[in-house]
């Protein structure tokens, strides 16, 4: 196994990416949505962006200042504030490993992001039937009785959201390639699919095919590996 490396700013160093994960995920956790970041941390921020490989599209005309955001996975995330007002998010763990989502991860998250409400909308539907009056369910996978923010919907094996992804384009005859995206927008958290029939069709076709369950966060992420397609099978 590789030695992991270090990561050099100019405003501090690490000895490895983890230790510089570690680092910003504890500043980004000292503040809540909306709010400026300080100075201080200010200028580690501006040390870390210019490891971004977009840095001069995520720059623009400058920056002003930079804010926490929250994402629409309900996870937090860096903004910056440009001197003209304009805004765009920006990945910390992007930066620290300098290594920009690949076409797969990038697809993925267009498709995902074409179903997000219909998930909202089936975990809302299955707490208003299965929750009981302290407003907790059993997660899946664990039986742990867990509140709404605890858990999401995860796709019941053997079509998790990759496999229905893979099948999805197969039967159409495309490839990642092939799969429109808009990417680059400021504050644009994740690519969208640009063609509107083919998000809807993508939405009918997850309908029918996804069968979910209510499982816990922690568990929901450590599935997603194991579930993912190997080799010698489709791949996405």
């Amino acid at each position: 196994m590789g030695r992991s490396k270090p990561v050099d700013l100019a405003t501090r160093s690490f000895e490895t990416q983890g230790d510089a994960k570690i680092f910003f995920k504890g500043m980004l956790n000292r503040y809540q949505p909306g709010q400026r970041v300080s100075d201080e941390d200010s200028l580690d921020l501006a040390a870390l962006l210019e490891r971004h490989t977009e840095y001069a599209n995520k720059v623009g005309c400058g920056v002003s200042h930079f804010e926490v955001m929250m994402t629409e996975h309900g996870t937090q995330c860096f903004r910056i504030i440009r001197v003209d007002g304009s805004g765009t998010d920006f990945s910390y763990g992007h930066c620290i490993a300098q290594r920009a989502p690949s076409r797969k991860q990038e697809v993925s998250h267009a498709f995902r992001r074409a179903v997000r409400f219909d998930l909202y909308n089936a975990r809302d539907a299955f707490l208003s039937t299965h929750a009981g009056p302290d407003g907790h369910v059993a997660c899946a996978v664990t039986g742990e009785r867990i509140t709404r923010d605890a858990g999401h919907m995860d796709h019941r094996p053997p079509m998790t959201f990759e496999v229905i992804v893979t099948t999805f384009l197969a039967a159409r005859g495309m490839s990642l390639a092939d799969v429109p995206l808009t990417t680059e927008k400021d504050d644009q958290v994740a690519p969208e699919i640009a063609d509107k029939d083919l998000r809807d069709e993508f939405r009918v076709y997850h309908t029918a095919v996804a069968r979910l369950d209510f499982v816990k966060n922690t568990v929901n992420l450590a599935q997603a590996s194991r579930h993912r397609l190997k080799s010698g099978r489709i791949s996405l």
